[in-house]
């Protein structure tokens, strides 16, 4: 059996560490960096409207007379660029 003094410096043992666990706060770090680059096309500057045709039996108008596919469709412009689609 424990004698009275080992009792007493058991809970004074016991409430020493649960106040040094409350009050001494243990620093912790936590972060996430997650970076995704994704090259986009180079921007087509139009001074005015670009001239418009409609691709026959389709909703799908094209611009024509440029170097490059730029399509109109749904309400966003789209164009194909290596290998994948953009619209804006």
């Amino acid at each position: 059996m424990f004698t009275g003094g080992n009792k007493m410096k058991r809970l004074l043992f016991g409430i020493l560490l649960l106040a040094f666990v409350i009050v001494v706060p243990i620093p912790t770090m936590a972060g996430v960096d997650v970076s995704v680059s994704i090259a986009l096309p180079p921007p087509i500057v139009f001074s005015a409207p670009p001239e418009m045709i409609v691709l026959p039996e389709t909703y799908v108008y094209v611009v024509p007379d440029v170097d490059v596919d730029i399509f109109f469709y749904d309400g966003w412009w789209w164009r194909p660029w290596e290998g994948r689609w953009y619209r804006s």
